[in-house]
């Protein structure tokens, strides 16, 4: 059979994510994508609690201990945003939101400190320096333009900031991966220098920190096993939810140890079963299936949080009565 695609081999990392572990999620639309699937299964997932952050060194700042000044923000309209946060984020009164962000971030690197995993997805090089505050900024919240400056950081100094930040959590398993989200609006030769120095910090890190930062080739996998715009939505630049299904597989297999692999596998199915909208007829019977499934998972005694997957199925005996 002729081979339609370039496949290639993902190692098994020495690390691996076992039931009820800790992960903090944060960088790109992609670790958002990565986290959603993560929490739905026995673990406990902080994800992208400070919003979609794209470059490396705003990720960075949004886990400091920097403080969450008045003076940084920014009015659009009638609402107050933040230059380090998504413009999800936003306040009328400018205590009532500083307190808000200051919660936010302060309960976030709580989960960082306790957390075993730390995936940080990146997506790109290129960031904006605002003039007024004289420093980066991760969201420029449709601010005047004069205002900013772009920018693009090396691999060197990507390198410097994350050195810093392994050797101030040296307990932390940290998974890196360059977002396969392109970002055409920098341009298509702009955006592959912006990935290659995104890739080359990343293997730099690695190959410094072997015991304690990962790197999963979601790019590669988008740019060489997926190769073909069926893959991508409407817009050509985001991957398909059948892209992100694949791409997590792969995931899947390089960083669950084996329980955690097997559990994947048997919640998949019961979540399927859970959603399943049957016929209003058979409303009563599919009820009868849930109650018998929720019996069985409540009986067993793996010692394994299967909370969230009772909640599913409480919630779906509900809506059927």
């Amino acid at each position: 059979m002729i081979n339609l695609t370039t496949n290639f081999s993902i190692l098994r990392t020495a690390y691996l994510i076992r039931p009820n572990s800790q992960i903090l999620c944060i960088g790109s639309c992609f670790a958002e994508n990565m986290g959603q699937r993560l929490a739905d299964l026995p673990l406990e997932v902080s994800n992208q609690a400070l919003g979609t952050l794209f470059h490396p060194l705003s990720i960075l700042r949004g886990l400091s201990l920097q403080p969450i000044l008045s003076t940084d923000l920014y009015k659009q309209g009638k609402l107050y945003v933040h230059p380090d946060f998504h413009s999800q984020f936003m306040g009328e009164n400018e205590a009532d939101f500083l307190a808000q962000l200051t919660d936010i971030k302060t309960k976030t690197l709580q989960f960082l400190s306790k957390s075993q995993f730390l995936i940080i997805t990146w997506g790109t090089a290129f960031y904006y320096e605002d003039q007024i505050l004289g420093r980066a900024i991760a969201n420029c919240h449709k601010q005047d333009a004069v205002r900013f400056i772009k920018k693009q950081s090396t691999v060197e100094e990507i390198c410097l900031a994350y050195e810093n930040f392994i050797k101030e959590n040296p307990t932390q398993k940290i998974i890196l991966s360059v977002s396969p989200v392109r970002h055409t609006r920098d341009g298509i030769p702009e955006n592959t220098v912006s990935k290659a120095t995104l890739r080359l910090a990343a293997d730099i890190l690695v190959r410094k920190y072997p015991n304690q930062v990962m790197y999963f080739p979601a790019f590669e996998i988008m740019m060489d096993e997926l190769r073909d715009y069926r893959f991508y939505q409407a817009d050509m630049i985001h991957p398909t939810e059948q892209a992100i299904n694949y791409i997590y597989e792969r995931f899947k297999l390089a960083h669950f140890e084996d329980e955690l692999l097997d559990i994947a596998k048997k919640w998949k199915e019961i979540i399927a079963t859970v959603n399943h909208k049957p016929h209003p007829l058979q409303y009563a019977q599919h009820r009868d299936i849930l109650s018998r499934l929720r019996n069985e998972i409540d009986k067993d005694q793996s010692g394994v949080d299967k909370s969230k997957l009772l909640a599913k199925i409480d919630q779906q005996i509900l809506a059927l009565s």
